[in-house]
């Protein structure tokens, strides 16, 4: 999944860079896809974060129960 978000992203990021090339200021295009970007490292973090609070989560019920 990780990989399709990022193949998803340096598309995005080309397209960007080839509207950004033409000094026309931001288009509603690059805009759009400049938001596209931002919901995406949103999520990206979401996941990260909840993952690490899950692992976290593993380890001090693991510590907790004993042997």
């Amino acid at each position: 999944m990780i990989s399709v978000m990022t193949d998803y992203m340096s598309v995005l990021w080309y397209r960007l860079k080839e509207l950004r090339e033409g000094d026309r200021g931001m288009t509603t295009e690059a805009m759009i896809i400049t938001g596209s970007l931002a919901a995406i490292a949103v999520v990206v973090v979401t996941l990260m974060v909840t993952g690490i609070q899950n692992r976290g989560n593993s380890i001090s019920n693991s510590l907790n129960s004993g042997p």
